[in-house]
């Protein structure tokens, strides 16, 4: 069985530096991709190439936080399964406040894991983006309220989230845990939910976070690698989690990093 055949592949972010490069990755292992990003005029720039070689390509253009976009999404999947999904949409701090980046990061990737867990093939894979940033926050006030998320309402950390430098971290932190909570209802349809933390990666957002802050170029110092990974890089990744290779990985958070938590101690 190829991945092709075991559904569709959705792809969120995917005008985006690590959404484009996963496109490239799936379509190169012949998935039939929908691609979901709030700009319809990258979607239609990303797709084209990929149509013109003959590949199976719809979009779907939004904020995926609007009920309405998630709803679309689901009737576009409509009786198929999914094999795959690949959640890179978000908001940097330097992007919105402290509520929206809980919001757009933490209760979309909710929803969206709502969304297809019962849709889901057997042997599909549901990949869920958070950050190395989410290991650099924690305490026990931070981490009881997070395991107390039970639904797609982040509200209750807006006390710990006293700006979106803090809310960032936090919302990933909560990506991390709601893939554990989930890994067992995935597995009930013999899928799996993962989420990939990267490290610093050179895209258009993260070269604006690292002009506001002065503190990432001390990270990449602290990467035993010393440098900025490529989109590509953590596109192999979620390919890889996506392919039956994979097949035994769920629940768990993969730092894709260059060692930058080995680095910073942690």
């Amino acid at each position: 069985m190829t991945q092709a055949t075991i559904g569709v592949a959705i792809i969120t972010g995917a005008a985006g530096g690590i959404g484009s490069a996963c496109v490239t990755k799936l379509a190169e292992a012949g998935w039939p991709l929908i691609l979901c990003d709030i700009s319809l005029a990258r979607l239609e720039e990303r797709a084209a190439p990929l149509r013109a070689a003959g590949q199976q390509v719809e979009l779907l253009a939004g904020d995926m936080s609007d009920p309405a976009i998630l709803a679309q999404l689901e009737a576009i999947i409509g009786d198929r399964p999914v094999g795959a999904v690949i959640h890179t949409a978000g908001l940097t701090p330097t992007m919105a406040n402290a509520a929206r980046i809980l919001e757009v990061n933490y209760d979309v990737s909710a929803r969206l894991a709502a969304l297809v867990r019962p849709r889901m093939a057997e042997g599909g894979c549901c990949v869920l983006t958070a950050s190395s940033s989410a290991y650099l926050v924690s305490s026990p006030e931070i981490d009881a309220a997070i395991a107390a998320l039970t639904s797609d309402d982040s509200s209750s950390l807006l006390p710990f989230a006293t700006s979106p430098e803090i809310a960032y971290p936090i919302s990933k932190r909560a990506v991390i845990r709601l893939v554990g909570r989930e890994a067992e209802a995935f597995g009930a349809r013999n899928a799996r939910i993962v989420s990939i933390s990267p490290g610093l990666i050179d895209t258009a957002a993260a070269r604006k976070e690292a002009a506001a802050s002065p503190q990432m170029e001390a990270m990449r110092q602290k990467t035993p690698l010393r440098r900025f990974g490529l989109p590509e890089e953590i596109a192999s990744v979620a390919a890889f989690l996506c392919s039956p290779a994979a097949s035994f990985i769920s629940g768990r958070d993969i730092p894709v990093d260059g060692g930058m938590l080995v680095g910073l101690g942690r």
